[in-house]
């Protein structure tokens, strides 16, 4: 079957984009780190594409058929004639038995010689006929029992390697070269080896979750391509979801849902709005829009939308993407295994150094999406590479598990691999396996679910012959977000019950009792500089702190009614992200935020009069408060001055909406003289909201001096009207018998002559 396709010219394009767009690009711009995959050989540029879709069993089989099908392209600008497909077997060496030889051979260059290609038998090849610039044609290549004994006589317990080449013949004719080739793993157990590997996968669920100044998610062409049935959040949704009854465990990041949440809802602004006494997410998850105010209109802004507070469309094709993964989600994954990574998925190695305190605002945000799915979930600690220093493990102080790659078990310190149940204090650790999860040998998709699934049963092959009579340590594999997809079935659908069983991830963190774990000395861990150097950098850290702050505090004066603080703590915390590292504009944007919040504090204003002088040692004055928001505030007025005075105002005091009020404010001096005092409003907690006034309160003791002085008064006129009765008796005393008489004399008296 042939299907023609323009995918040349597609990849021509798409070759020149990257070529332009490459240099000026910056190192992770706005988005997931770039996942670590097989290493591809740009010298590598076959005339064929051959891809391996699908291979049943996922083991050497002893009965029945091996059968394998695919896609062969050319991808040539000349068409390719004759073209046909032949299994190639890696029988001829010795099987591979160790993860150091996967590791290995993953890394061999496409060309090299790792087995023969098998012709002798025309029966078992397919022929693609002739294939035009761009064109495709499925094959399947069925293997009989007897075509694999021949190639397998007496099989060894190990790992081989089975692949397709492609051969065609073009103007210049035709040679043995294959002119495309597709290789995976194909293990081989043989039946007393060992029992299954404790296998858990681990699929995850976080992106880049980033709000402008307004509240509405930015980069929303990011959304876009994230969301998309090929995209990090849509491809492992949907590879999760392939799993159907078999077990599977969610890595998620609560904000991601919530994110997806407002998307949904057209992606409104920020607004300050009651929450409705019988308010609930709807069905979808969508929470409604919260909170309003001014900002940038951000990517993919539309100030026509229909919604309340949206800059989308409710018909946009983000809105509807966002709905429909919502809806998927929301039926997923209350029925699986969840295991929840704290809100906003922050860089906790950067989070210890600057802001501690920040692991546990996150471990205890809620995610209103969750909570209306029924999701409750495990908590973990996982970073995107597998990489935590010490620090930030020693800051997981609740019963988290900790997911650590295999790499930071350095072989200094730990010869025979990482231990299979370790502790780190009372943290449980458990070991990912990185390599795992990079995927096939190439050249096709490393990353494709049949190249993922083979990569695993290798892994599980090779720890079963490891451990000898012993359990083999189990496998706990973290998928990357960019996996494909497309034939998700057949990663779930083959893997061999005899090299794995599946378990959830809790599964394998309980499976040993806490006094028989191993401790980890956490500065045997392996953490690069690389690794150092490009944590989130401490300002985003700063930022969000003061964020944190700044919506509390608006929170708390406008009352348990409303959420606006858990909208802006959550948009703190996504801030912080691993997905933020590389982003110069983190800490800004976070600025940006706060500004906002800062507008709606500073909309409660005090006033105090420019002085106040007191009659006595105490008394009172008013302050004028006002506020100029649309919702009612609680705030309290704090003062600050000197040992002298005591200051007290009456707290809490409620503000209408729009309203301005008197308050009363009592002052007590204990000395005479000037006093300056600063009124601070705070909100419940006391902390500042930014209105302030100072002003000078004199004590004059002017009430003392007025009784002094009527108290001496008063003295003076009872010591003057006792001098005078004193010296009228005393007169009295002087004249005898002698009788005083008004009436005049007629002549001189006492000698005296005229």
């Amino acid at each position: 079957m042939v299907r023609r396709r323009s995918r040349l010219l597609a990849g021509l394009a798409t070759a020149l984009v990257l070529a332009v767009a490459a240099p000026v690009a910056p190192a992770h711009a706005g988005g997931d780190p770039a996942p670590e995959k097989a290493p591809r050989h740009a010298e590598y540029d076959p005339p064929l594409e051959v891809s391996i879709d699908a291979l049943s069993p996922g083991v050497l089989p002893t009965k029945g058929p091996l059968v394998i099908s695919g896609t062969v392209t050319n991808v040539d600008l000349e068409t390719w004639q004759r073209v046909n497909l032949y299994p190639m077997f890696g029988s001829s060496a010795p099987a591979m038995t160790t993860e150091a030889e996967l590791t290995a051979a993953v890394a061999t260059d496409p060309e090299a010689q790792v087995g023969e290609r098998y012709t002798q038998d025309l029966a078992v090849r397919a022929e693609a006929g002739s294939l035009g610039p761009g064109e495709s044609a499925d094959y399947t290549i069925r293997i009989p029992q007897r075509v694999l004994r021949s190639q397998f006589p007496n099989p060894t317990s190990g790992v081989y390697w089975f692949g397709v080449h492609a051969l065609g013949e073009n103007t210049d004719g035709r040679d043995d070269v294959a002119d495309g080739r597709a290789r995976t793993f194909l293990p081989y157990l043989a039946p007393d080896a060992g029992g299954p590997v404790q296998t858990a996968v681990v699929v995850p669920l976080r992106g880049r979750v980033a709000h402008s100044a307004d509240g509405e998610l930015g980069r929303t062409s990011w959304w876009d391509e994230a969301l998309a049935p090929d995209g990090t959040l849509g491809g492992p949704l949907a590879f999760g979801a392939a799993s159907n009854t078999r077990p599977v465990t969610w890595l998620v990041d609560p904000a991601l849902p919530d994110a997806v949440s407002q998307l949904a809802a057209g992606n409104p602004i920020r607004e300050i709005a009651p929450i409705a006494p019988d308010d609930q997410p709807s069905e979808s998850g969508s929470p409604s829009p919260s909170e309003s105010g001014s900002g940038d209109a951000g990517e993919g802004g539309d100030d026509g939308a229909e919604v309340s507070g949206a800059t989308l469309q409710p018909d946009s094709t983000l809105v509807r993407a966002a709905q429909t993964w919502l809806d998927k989600a929301g039926t997923v994954l209350p029925d699986d295994t969840v295991t929840l990574l704290p809100y906003g998925d922050p860089d906790l190695a950067a989070a210890a150094r600057s802001l501690p305190s920040l692991y546990d605002t996150a471990r205890k945000h809620p995610s209103p999406t969750l909570a209306a799915w029924g999701v409750e979930g495990t908590p973990v600690v996982a970073s995107r590479n597998g990489y935590l220093d010490g620090a930030a493990i020693e800051e997981v102080d609740d019963d988290a598990t900790v997911l650590l790659g295999e790499q930071v078990f350095g072989a200094e310190d730990y010869p025979e691999g990482p231990p299979a149940g370790g502790r780190v204090g009372s943290r449980t650790i458990v070991p990912t396996a990185t390599s795992t999860a990079k995927g096939g040998p190439g050249p096709d998709a490393a990353l494709a679910p049949v190249a993922l699934r083979q990569r695993l049963l290798s892994e599980a092959t090779v720890r079963i012959l490891a451990a000898g009579e012993e359990s083999p340590a189990p496998i706990v594999d973290v998928l990357p977000s960019t996996i494909d997809a497309a034939d998700a079935s057949e990663f779930w659908s083959q893997l061999d019950p005899a090299l794995v069983s599946l378990v959830s991830l809790p599964t394998i963190a309980d499976s040993d009792a806490p006094a028989t774990r191993e401790q980890i000395d956490p500065d045997d861990l392996t953490y690069p500089e690389g690794q150092v150097s490009a944590q989130v950098d401490g300002s985003v850290f700063s930022e969000a702190g003061a964020l944190i702050r700044a919506g509390r505090s608006l929170q708390s004066i406008l009352g348990d009614g409303y959420a606006i603080g858990d909208t802006i703590v959550g948009e703190a915390l996504a801030g912080t992200s691993y997905a933020m590292r590389g982003d110069s504009d983190a800490a800004p944007r976070l600025g940006r935020s706060r500004d906002w919040v800062s507008d709606q504090l500073e909309m409660v204003t005090l006033d105090a009069p420019q002085g106040v002088t007191l009659s006595s040692s105490s008394g009172s004055f008013n302050v004028a408060i006002a506020n100029t928001l649309d919702h009612a505030v609680t705030v309290r007025i704090e003062a600050a001055t000197d040992s002298e005075a005591t200051i007290k105002a009456a707290n809490p005091i409620v503000l209408a909406a729009n309203s301005r009020s008197s308050v009363p404010i009592s002052a007590d001096m204990h000395g005479t003289g000037v006093h300056n005092v600063r009124l601070r409003l705070t909100d419940g907690d006391g902390t500042p909201i930014g209105a302030e006034d100072e002003l000078p309160i004199r004590s004059g003791q002017v009430g003392v001096v007025i009784w002094a002085i009527i108290g001496t008064g008063a003295g003076i006129l009872f010591v003057a009207i006792g001098i005078r009765l004193v010296r009228r008796f005393r007169s009295r005393g002087q004249g005898g018998t002698d009788e005083p008489t008004d009436e005049p004399t007629d002549g001189p008296t006492d000698g005296v002559t005229a």
